[in-house]
């Protein structure tokens, strides 16, 4: 990995900013923090130059994320553990597993809202009709914790939310 593509990833695990001045101490702070990684160079297809697949495991949950660094600190995920997504980072965005079930989107939409929470862009992939299914808002508000648990108490098929918050 050239660039420093691999601090750049391990920085953006740690959850540090782009201007963060850790950045060049990335792979000491992950030693410090106990983050264990390894990186391998594969070809992941058709996608942009600069594309890497992250894969996250930690206790019972392993996420996939496959996205490209177009450059500036402009990312676009391709994936979102193998779902066929396009999402940039750059708004708060909601990722929503839930069952495939008629409704779940217009649920979802009326009570974000309610809540005075405008959708810039939504995706929506299935597994099959009633199986699995993923839905991904981006939004122009920041979100309050709040909001993540009402949608799980009144929506109760939603499985887990993923809150990707911009800073």
């Amino acid at each position: 990995m050239g660039s420093g593509t691999d601090l750049a990833l391990l920085a953006g695990v740690l959850g540090l900013s782009t201007m963060d001045d850790g950045i060049p101490n990335a792979k000491k702070i992950a030693e410090e923090n106990g983050l264990q990684y390894e990186f391998t160079k594969r070809v992941l297809g058709s996608y942009h130059p600069n594309t890497v697949l992250v894969e996250l495991t930690g206790g019972a949950r392993t996420v996939k994320v496959l996205a490209s660094s177009l450059g500036g600190g402009k990312v676009e995920v391709q994936e979102f553990d193998e779902y066929p997504f396009k999402f940039s980072g750059e708004r708060p965005t909601l990722v929503i597993r839930h069952s495939d079930q008629k409704g779940v989107i217009a649920e979802l939409s009326d009570i974000l809202y309610q809540k005075g929470i405008n959708i810039a862009r939504m995706a929506n992939e299935r597994s099959k009709i009633n199986g699995a299914a993923i839905t991904v808002c981006e939004i122009d508000n920041i979100i309050e914790d709040t909001l993540l648990s009402l949608l799980k108490r009144e929506i109760p098929i939603i499985d887990e939310i993923v809150l990707v918050q911009t800073k």
